[in-house]
């Protein structure tokens, strides 16, 4: 994976994108901490919802305390996207630019499709568009329905 600048990208698209970059995804150490500081108070139907949603990508030793450091480069970029995910649901998050920073580059296909399928059902309904960053260039991803 390329070397770059971090403050480079946040200074020319944080004021347009919410970034999610592969490595620095989380700023807490488990998914329990890391909901609790994006809620401000604790929430469990919603790390039980992430925590549920991971086992469909083969993540089955997830527990809410389970250090991020004990995941694979790709479970990380998984859980960071469910979280993301979960939060827009939960907040009803609406018209949203996503732009994920070499976060798809460390999946496989397969959790690669599951991924963006989900970022599909919630794309319409709310306004939900998401970007990659690939060789300093930002890319709209078009999901199947076109939006």
């Amino acid at each position: 994976m390329a070397i770059y600048n971090l403050d480079a990208i946040l200074n020319t698209y944080g004021d347009e994108y919410l970034i999610l970059d592969f490595n620095h995804l989380f700023i807490s150490s488990s998914i329990r901490e890391e909901v609790w500081l994006l809620r401000r108070k604790p929430d469990m139907a919603l790390v039980e919802e992430i925590m549920r949603e991971a086992k469909e990508f083969g993540i089955y030793d997830m527990n809410e305390d389970k250090d991020f450091d004990t995941y694979s480069g790709g479970q990380k970029a998984i859980l960071g996207c469910l979280l993301t995910l979960a939060v827009i649901r939960s907040q009803e998050i609406h018209g949203l630019k996503l732009l994920l920073n070499n976060v798809l580059d460390s999946l496989s296909d397969d959790n690669r499709s599951k991924l963006l399928t989900k970022f599909e059902e919630i794309q319409s309904t709310r306004h939900i568009r998401l970007f990659s960053s690939e060789k300093s260039h930002i890319q709209e991803i078009i999901l199947k329905d076109g939006n």
